[in-house]
């Protein structure tokens, strides 16, 4: 039996997050559910950012109604292959994956 996700709604949810180097020495940070990507030059600008940008945009889709499909996207394939790819290789140990719930990314913002 395959596990299910829980689905995110207005209310409550989780979103999780990855962060990885490039081959161009670049960090990206992607939030999976909200289908959110930054790329920075400096690591902790990019895990500010993409939290910052997540914040945001749950903050408009949940306040205005937008449409609960908007908390339930998924980052391009070829995307998550470029993780598991760097996760694989194990060329660096600077890449994470990490969730984190609506609330908790409240609580990051005051």
């Amino acid at each position: 039996m395959q596990h299910m996700k829980a689905k995110n709604t207005y209310e409550h949810g989780s979103l999780l997050f990855i962060f990885y180097p490039t081959d161009e020495k670049t960090f990206i940070a992607a939030c999976e559910e909200l289908c959110l990507v930054v790329e920075e030059k400096d690591e902790e600008l990019a895990h500010y950012n993409i939290k910052a940008n997540a914040l945001s945009y749950l903050r408009n889709v949940c306040e205005k109604k937008l449409g609960e499909h908007l908390l339930n996207q998924t980052l391009p394939k070829e995307m998550k292959d470029e993780f598991n790819e760097h996760i694989r290789r194990k060329e660096s140990e600077n890449f994470e994956k990490k969730r984190i719930t609506f609330k908790e990314l409240e609580k990051m913002a005051t």
